[in-house]
């Protein structure tokens, strides 16, 4: 009895995960940033966290600044985004393709605010490249 149980408990996880890889696979780019909108909203970091692909990037579009990969994108996640609570308010979004552009007020619990315009690109579900443009 106890072996069925773990066999239906393994089943099950195997399954809600082929179905979730799934699901984001198949999600499209304005529905991947729509959730991102509202986990920055919710300040919810797992979510955040998870879409983002494995080699994301991040860089402001007119400054020298290098592009951000790897564990200094993780970082730059965690200490610009979800450490403050970084948010976009009143979020317009313009979708062409696999790109996403938001566009709004960026603010945090910094008390800092300006005006958003951040480029998206999106692959297979998941978020490959941030990009924030400042004039």
């Amino acid at each position: 009895m106890n072996r069925f149980f773990v066999v239906l408990m393994l089943m099950s996880v195997a399954l809600l995960g082929t179905s979730s890889a799934y699901a984001s696979e198949n999600r499209t780019p304005e529905q991947v940033i729509s959730e991102l909108v509202s986990a920055m909203e919710a300040n919810d970091a797992k979510h955040i966290r998870s879409l983002f692909a494995q080699n994301a990037t991040q860089e402001y579009e007119r400054w020298y600044a290098r592009k951000k990969t790897g564990d200094k994108f993780r970082a730059w996640l965690e200490s610009d985004i979800i450490d403050v609570h970084g948010r976009v308010a009143n979020p317009t979004l313009m979708v062409d393709g696999k790109q996403v552009i938001v566009t709004g007020t960026y603010v945090n619990n910094d008390n800092y605010r300006s005006p958003a315009d951040f480029l998206f690109i999106v692959e297979e579900g998941k978020i490959v490249s941030w990009t924030m443009r400042y004039d």
